[in-house]
């Protein structure tokens, strides 16, 4: 089983202009979802069996006084499971998509 953690965390409002966090919240949260994909889905849709778990949030659901980029990548990656899981699923490959809200403690939290 190949498990892919990507999560960062950044709490400011929009008008503090901190675009170096908001590109590490992108590159993070969705284009590290959306790496760890293409990494595992070959490997996993040759061997007929995988199951991928994205990280979530509950922040994709709603909205949070300075909570505006971090929200908006954590309801890509709602997005990009839920999207991956019915192409699986509509493909017949046997690969499983699941999304679970969590909190992850890291150095850039």
């Amino acid at each position: 089983m190949t498990e892919v953690t990507n999560h960062v965390s950044n709490w400011r409002t929009l008008q503090t202009l901190h675009t170096d966090e908001w590109n590490q919240l992108i590159d993070v949260n969705i284009k590290g979802v959306l790496n760890g994909i293409a990494t595992a889905l070959p490997q996993m849709r040759k061997q007929c069996a995988g199951h991928i778990i994205n990280i979530s949030s509950i922040a994709a659901h709603g909205i949070n006084v300075g909570g505006a980029v971090y929200s908006v990548t954590k309801a890509a990656v709602n997005m990009i499971s839920e999207t991956l899981r019915q192409e699986e699923a509509v493909a017949g490959s046997n690969v499983r998509v699941s999304i679970v809200p969590g909190a992850i403690v890291t150095e850039l939290t």
